[in-house]
């Protein structure tokens, strides 16, 4: 058997599938692909050891991610910072320690060694700094140095928070070469594959020869029960024997499996079987969702199909084919590099799928975790990109401009979460009033929730124009009746209506509207009474943007660019 055809599933198994193949092609070897999933191949089995250690000893280089930071610290101190000459002595040593504890006796280290000590020793700054910071910079990126410490790093952070302290990410092995890891991740995750692979091939000819050679020559424990169920038996026997005794993958097509999903397997979503009798097979507790050995690998390889973010793994999934999946992470981790703010990322994913015709008929889901194995504690999070939120994202983000930056993230996480942002808005605009802020920004976030109240019902047929000069209109009724009442009662009437708006009490909010009207000596607009009948807009939408308009500007040029 040399290659097999793996199809997408759940989403961490998703997840993994991207990331198998981008370690893959990061060591450049072409992963072929199809619509729902990538072709396993036993070539491209025998060289993941290498390609894995490869792309994380790249991602997590700790020279290259030291450098930047040591030299901005460096220029602060030469530039007259007396306070960053003390955090890099603290980092240099640090530094030193680690590298130490590997390459003390060494010649690099020796040199790493002289460079921190001759620079935290230093007071004051000489041009001679410039050469030993130089020379410890020199020294971490040795190839022994940073890949030593580089490996050490991933395997205590990254991983352990996903797979625990399984195989050669046991602390035990942290002193041991790289080569030496590499054979343990061979002999742990790979060989199983193979020797599974061989036992199939030789089942599927029908040679009774082939399959006994495979099983006495393989050293793999769970090949002991198929060994001993297999003596005396024909072909055909051992065929019916796969078929009824031995589970087959949960995950892929796959008839052999031998291990379980659990917490060793993938730490943030499977359970404990020791906790877990109910949920295992026969309630015996030792055989849980069975997988083969190749998911297993799959799912090791699912954080490198993630993004890592503020602490947080980030996956986008949709129903979209595999190349397309792959592609939007590969496009959300490059903006993640480029320290883009999450909406813009956001906009930008969903620029990109606008070019699709049927982008809007698909559901993003955004799944955000964080895992602590020691503690076994995970936090998980989905954001949905549902059809009105990409429409709104996609036709109307021009309404997110010019809006602080942490309260469009807020607005953005309201709506992939589908949470109702009234709340936010009516507290938010209560702040403005208290302030005498400017409101320019809550008429916006007005908009872009009307909209998108909007587009839940009818995503498609929906005149946007019209839905936003409902907004304008009584934004711009407010302030004809903020020019008769002046500033200072307006900002009175306003405190008591958002008390009506967050208690949903509609006719105190109208009353007091009319009244004031009345006493105006201005004509209501009927487009108020929405606020009592909700059929074209609800309470919240009319109430808060009246009250903007209540204390707003009236010079508002965008105002008058929507009435227009």
């Amino acid at each position: 058997m040399e290659r097999l055809k793996v199809r997408m599933d759940e989403w961490f198994f998703t997840q993994g599938l991207v990331g198998y193949k981008k370690i893959l092609e990061h060591y450049g070897l072409t992963v072929q692909t199809a619509y729902d999933g990538l072709i396993v191949e036993r070539e491209h089995l025998e060289k993941f050891p290498d390609a894995f250690f490869s792309y994380y000893l790249s991602k997590y280089s700790v020279a290259a991610r030291e450098e930047p930071r040591l030299r901005g610290l460096h220029k602060r101190f030469k530039e007259g910072d007396r306070s960053a000459k003390r955090e890099l002595n603290t980092r240099l040593n640090d530094l030193k320690n680690s590298a130490n504890r590997y390459f003390k006796d060494t010649e690099e280290g020796k040199l790493l060694t002289e460079a921190t000590d001759y620079y935290r020793k230093e007071k004051d700054y000489s041009e001679r700094l410039d050469q030993y910071l130089n020379q410890f910079i020199e020294q971490l990126a040795s190839k022994d140095i940073d890949e030593k410490l580089t490996s050490n790093y991933f395997k205590a952070v990254p991983l352990q928070e996903h797979y625990g302290q399984t195989s050669f990410l046991n602390v035990s092995h942290n002193r041991k070469a790289l080569e030496e890891q590499k054979e343990i991740f061979h002999n742990d995750f790979i060989y199983p594959i193979l020797q599974e692979w061989n036992l199939y091939k030789a089942l599927e000819i029908k040679d009774e020869k082939v399959v006994n050679d495979v099983l006495e020559e393989a050293e793999y424990q769970p090949f002991n029960r198929i060994r001993r169920s297999f003596r005396k038996k024909s072909i055909e026997e051992m065929l019916q024997y796969i078929d009824e005794e031995v589970h087959r993958c949960s995950f892929t097509d796959f008839p052999l499996a031998f291990q379980s999903f659990e917490e060793q397997v993938f730490s943030p979503l499977a359970l404990s079987i020791r906790n877990a009798r109910n949920m295992s097979w026969d309630a015996n507790q030792r055989e849980f969702f069975p997988i083969s050995s190749l998911a297993r690998l799959i799912i090791f390889s699912a954080h490198a199909g993630s993004t890592d973010a503020r602490e947080r793994a980030v996956f986008v999934n949709y129903g979209g084919s595999f190349d397309e999946i792959y592609q939007t992470n590969q496009s959300y981790e490059s903006l993640r590099e480029g320290n883009v703010t999450f909406d813009q990322i956001v906009f930008d994913l969903v620029r990109e799928q606008k070019l699709k015709a049927d982008y809007l008929n698909n559901r993003y889901i955004i799944y955000e975790y964080t895992s602590d194995y020691q503690s076994k504690r995970t936090l998980l999070d989905y954001m949905i990109m549902t059809p009105n939120v990409m429409k709104l994202f996609a036709e109307d983000s021009n309404l997110f401009n010019y809006i602080h930056y942490s309260l469009k993230g807020e607005m953005i996480r309201f709506l992939l979460r589908n949470i109702d942002a009234k709340q936010l808005i009516t507290t938010e605009l209560r702040e403005k009033v208290k302030q005498s802020y400017p409101v320019h920004d809550m008429i916006r976030l007005i908009l872009i929730r009307h909209l998108n109240e909007v587009y839940k019902k009818e995503v498609h047929n929906v005149d946007r124009t019209v839905e936003k000069r409902r907004v304008w209109a009584l934004v711009k009724s407010a302030e004809e009746v903020k020019r008769k009442i002046g500033t200072k009662k307006a900002q009175g009437i306003a405190y008591r209506l958002l008390n009506s708006i967050r208690s949903n009490d509609k006719h105190t909010f109208m009353d007091t509207v009319m009244r004031v009207y009345i006493s105006s000596e201005l004509e209501m607009p009927g487009l108020l009474l929405e606020a009592l009948h909700e059929e074209q807009m609800d309470f919240a939408t009319v109430g808060n943007a009246w009250v903007a308009g209540l204390v707003s500007s009236s010079n508002n040029e965008e105002g008058a660019k929507e009435n227009e």
